[in-house]
């Protein structure tokens, strides 16, 4: 009788201590402007919009895709490259690895033309956290916009590399650090 109330009472910690878990965690932390058959690499609110990178589940450096969004859930502003046109991303989304003083980080530079979204998480000492989109054109800044919740981000070299994106030529500067 016991060994009986033991394996209950485990079971009973299991289950409040996931409830917790699941209660613990807000809802918009794993919103993002992605389908649920995309992979989310990138996600956070800027207020009232958003900003997302969406792969599809095959996405590779021979197939699939890899978009860029912005702007709120049911009310896109932007999603580029276009999907109706069959280019891969390592055509139009060029990526580097970043090395900072106790930390580092990575980014997504999506190619439209003159204008430029780069999508950044980057963590330092004496400046703390970064994440953002910052947006150039001409390669000017023109503007910057923080993240302003829990971030999704699964830029590193391990997804570069699988997603066969070329290194960024421009080596883009985090904005606020100096």
């Amino acid at each position: 009788m016991k060994r009986a109330a033991i394996k209950l009472s485990a079971v009973a910690y299991l289950g409040i201590s996931g409830l917790l878990t699941l209660t613990a965690s807000p809802v918009w932390a794993t919103e993002s402007l992605c389908d649920v058959q995309e992979q989310v690499i990138f996600s956070c609110s800027l207020g009232k919009k958003m900003v997302s990178v969406c792969a599809s589940n095959d996405s590779s450096a021979s197939k699939g895709y890899l978009q860029y969004r912005f702007g709120q859930k049911g009310a896109l502003e932007l999603a580029f490259p276009d999907l109706a046109e069959s280019a891969l991303a390592s055509q139009s989304v060029q990526a580097r690895t970043l090395m900072f003083s106790g930390g580092g980080g990575g980014y997504l530079r999506f190619i439209n033309g003159q204008h430029h979204y780069i999508v950044y998480t980057a963590i330092g000492k004496g400046w703390g956290a970064k994440d953002g989109v910052a947006i150039e054109k001409n390669n000017q800044l023109i503007a910057n916009l923080e993240c302003q919740d829990i971030l999704v981000s699964k830029l590193s070299e391990e997804f570069f590399t699988r997603a066969g994106l070329s290194v960024d030529q421009n080596e883009f500067q985090i904005p606020g650090i100096d």
